[in-house]
């Protein structure tokens, strides 16, 4: 069954709390990265992993967690979430958390604050009382004392500056969440993540405004100073949306492989460079990456592109709500994609470690598709 022709766009997103039970098998995981002709992996510090062990009980199809255990929903002042709880996302204990349900990596964003800190967070504005008023600002506007002062705070003594969130629409949100955490810096990730779970690190950019290289730089170059001083031997790779970015990402570090993220035309965007896989694998090409993260209704609407990224030489990644159905996740792994950035942690895992008979996995999820298509009708 082609998944495309069931799923709606408007699919709701579903968040979970992750199984917090300590997983007690070794994460000892890599996939192979391509670069043209030549063949690399996940690098590890600064030792190449080349011949990296996948228990025989695991799948090498990788599971991602998105910002860690799923991101987070807004919610107006008149509601409350009714669905299943959620953790904090971009935080230590959401990271943490995913880990220990066994994803491979957590995928996050980084933006770097006025004073040069790499930090963890998606949006492209912050939204924090200020006087008395909710105001929005960029992650570059703040030092990185006044972005860990917004919101829960590690020292239960203090009180951090109320949070909210601007919706899509423009208005202000409440971030409502069960399970709370303060926010971190990129450093603290490395420090206080389990070794054991790689970084998909997000390079954001604002999506909105052009972005000067002199900006470009900035961010890359204080990331990747992060990472040369905390990495150690955690498997760790890069992706960003902004086409320039991966291309400068690429060649002012040999060490770790380079994802170009498309929305493969769900989207229009005025550079024609992020309008389609087609224009991603010209990319990847050009700049010399190693892979592209799709969204995943372009793939499952045509999934001939699987082949056109494999042909091409490129490892394939999806993102997307879709991606929190089981059928969705099976369908992928059976078109030959290389792993999935999931929201429903716990449970995309499961469906992703049961590879013995994946005929059998897949009828006995179709239930949980049925039901969340009748959500949206």
């Amino acid at each position: 069954m082609q998944i495309a022709l069931q799923c709606q766009s408007n699919i709701i997103e579903r968040t979970s709390v992750c199984d917090t039970a300590l997983s007690q098998e070794a994460q000892v995981l890599t996939t192979r990265m391509y670069s043209g002709p030549t063949m690399t992996k996940f690098w590890s510090g600064n030792s190449i992993v080349i011949d990296s062990v996948i228990p025989k009980e695991r799948s090498s199809f990788l599971v991602l967690g998105h910002r860690g255990c799923g991101k987070n929903k807004t919610w107006s002042s008149e509601a409350a979430p009714d669905q299943r709880p959620s953790i904090k996302e971009n935080t230590i204990i959401s990271f943490n958390t995913a880990a220990n349900t066994g994803v491979d990596f957590v995928e996050f964003d980084v933006q770097v604050t006025k004073d040069g800190h790499p930090v963890i967070f998606h949006d492209d504005l912050i939204v924090a009382e200020e006087q008395g008023q909710m105001v929005a600002k960029c992650i570059g506007e703040l030092t990185l004392k006044e972005f860990l002062s917004i919101g829960p705070q590690k020292d239960s003594e203090k009180v951090g500056r109320t949070l909210g969130r601007k919706d899509i629409d423009g208005s202000i949100r409440n971030w409502i969440v069960t399970m709370e955490d303060s926010f971190c810096s990129l450093k603290d990730a490395f420090e206080q993540v389990v070794p054991t779970v790689g970084f998909n690190i997000e390079v954001k950019f604002d999506d909105t405004n052009l972005v000067p290289e002199s900006e470009l730089r900035r961010t890359i170059d204080a990331i990747l100073l992060d990472v040369e001083k905390y990495a150690m031997e955690r498997k760790v790779f890069f992706s960003s949306f902004h086409p320039d970015a991966v291309d400068v990402l690429r060649k002012v570090q040999p060490t770790y492989p380079v994802f170009f993220l498309t929305d493969g035309g769900e989207g229009v965007h005025a550079d024609l460079r992020r309008n389609s896989v087609e224009a991603a694998i010209d990319v990847c090409m050009k700049s010399g990456l190693q892979g592209i993260v799709s969204e995943v209704r372009a793939i499952l609407e045509d999934p001939d592109l699987v082949q056109l990224v494999k042909k091409a030489g490129f490892c394939l990644l999806t993102y997307g709500d879709w991606n929190n159905m089981p059928e969705a996740l099976i369908q992928q792994r059976q078109l030959g994609l290389d792993g999935v950035i999931v929201d429903d942690v716990h449970e995309m895992v499961a469906v992703a470690r049961n590879h013995n008979n994946p005929a059998v996995s897949l009828s006995s999820y179709s239930h949980s598709l049925n039901m969340a298509l009748k959500t949206v009708e």
